[in-house]
This record gives C-alpha cells, structure tokens and sequence, in this order.
C-alpha cells in the first residue's frame, strides 16, 4: 500500500467517525447533545453564513428612539398582528416594543425570539432636571438669587419679571440684617432688614410670594407642563437662607409617562405595564 493510498484510509476513517457521531444525538431533558470524535473541533458557522447572504435570515436588533412619535411610527411600520407587545415600565420611564414575542390568539402555541425591539426612554428635559436637582436645597441668599436669575424663563407665576425684580433686590441687599418676617393679607411675606449706609442706620422690608409656578417641558421632545413651588425661608444670625418645594413633582411625571402610555395605544399594538 503506497502512502497516498494509506492518508486516503486515515481520512476515510475519521470521515466515516464523524458521520457515525452525527447519528449519535443523545438527549437529555430538553438539551440535545452530539459527541464529536477526538482530532475533530465543533465550529458554529451560522453567523458566517448568513453575512455571506445579501440579508439576514431574520429581523433582530434594538433601535432607540428619541421621541414618542418617532417611536409609534416605527412600531407601526414593524408590528406584527398577532406577535408583538409594547412593555410599558413607569419607573424605567421606558416604552419597549418587542416584534417577534410569543404568538397570541390563533397561533398563540408559537414562540418568538423575543430579540427585535423597539425603545423609547423618556428623558427628563435640561430645564426640569434643573429644578429638580435644585429642589428642597437651601441656599444662600445671593446663590439662590442667582439661581433664579438664571431660570427666570421657566417662572409663570407671578410674571418672570417680578420674581427677577425680587433676586435683584437679594442680590443687592447681601451686607444687611434681617430680623424679622410677617404674613402679609395678600399671601405674601415680609421680610425686615436694617442696614448702615454711611454711618446711618436704615430699615427696609423684602416681600416675597409663598408659592409660584414654572412651565416647562418635562421630558425631551415633549409638551410644556406647570408644576406648582412653595417658596421657603429660614432667618437666622442676621441672615436668610431660601428654598422651594415643587408640589409633588414624582405624581407631575407619572401623570406625563401616562399620557405617553396612551399614545403608545395608538399603534394598535398591546400595551402591558411592566418589564419585557
């Protein structure tokens, strides 16, 4: 037997091997197991195959959307009758669309692979996340005048314009004494100062209101909503430190998640509330 003879045996015997170990599958619960031969190695070639082809074999993949319109437009374009469900999760703030879930009605036995998604996030905007940040915090007099300086655009009640006027005033008063405050019949608070220009002595008063409102968008891309604040103060050794209490804001975004929950209806795809 000449040596190109016997390498033709060799491959023949392993060949032969490796086809009796294909026919040998060997189960167990619900995994299917192959025994592969020694000198042989167990390669995946799926996914080469696949990128050989001019599309993929199936639709798989998350797209994020920046927008709630943006999003029913994709599901719209990509749901399936009876395979797709859009998971609502209010704490996440997070609609997710999934394509290819489990069957339901007539085909209800079917599976999917649950891997084709759509989501939407609903992201707090720069403006509110501002005066959330800042919420209960008490500053100083001159910092949280500035701060309402800077944020002046979003105040609607009362006018941008008075609330200013009084950050000015703070700003301008930080070298007096404030002593005392009083409830005024308006709604409003005084506050009393006494000061020494060139060598005299002067008093002065601050009336600042105890609740206000700002406008703003809650979530990016989204619609403008008023959120209701009460004004706080502290006196203490001459000086006053400010804050302000949004009124519930947690109920504020739930309230707006809810209303793009109801949007989300509009595909025409199942919403359920919860996690995918």
């Amino acid at each position: 037997m000449n040596q190109h003879t016997h390498l033709d045996e060799t491959a023949l015997g392993k060949a032969g091997a490796l086809m009796v170990a294909a026919t040998a599958i060997q189960e167990a619960g619900d995994a299917s197991f192959i025994l592969v031969p020694q000198g042989f190695t167990h390669v995946e070639i799926t996914s080469a195959i696949e990128k050989a082809h001019p599309a993929p074999y199936r639709k798989r993949g998350t797209v994020a959307l920046s927008s709630i319109e943006s999003f029913n437009e994709f599901v719209k374009d990509q749901r399936r009758t009876e395979g797709s469900y859009i998971y609502a999760d209010p704490e996440a703030r997070t609609l997710t669309a999934v394509f290819n879930d489990h069957e339901y009605g007539d085909r209800s036995t079917d599976a999917g692979w649950r891997d084709f998604r759509a989501v939407y996030t609903a992201e707090l905007s720069r403006e509110f996340n501002t005066w959330l940040k800042n919420n209960k915090q008490p500053k100083e007099q001159e910092e949280f005048a500035v701060f309402l300086e800077d944020n002046i655009a979003d105040v609607v009640e009362p006018s941008g314009e008075s609330l200013l006027a009084i950050a000015l005033t703070l700003q301008a008063k930080t070298e007096v004494n404030f002593n005392t405050s009083r409830r005024l019949d308006n709604g409003q608070v005084q506050i009393t100062y006494t000061e020494n220009i060139d060598a005299r002595a002067g008093a002065g008063s601050i009336e600042i209101p105890r609740e206000f409102a700002i406008g703003c968008r809650l979530f990016k891309n989204g619609d403008g909503y008023k959120i209701r604040a009460r004004l706080k103060y502290r006196l203490g050794g001459g000086k006053v430190k400010f804050w302000y209490e949004l009124d519930r804001p947690e109920n504020v975004i739930e309230d707006a998640f809810t209303a793009y929950v109801e949007k989300a209806k509009e595909t025409g795809v199942k919403v359920l509330i919860g996690k995918p």
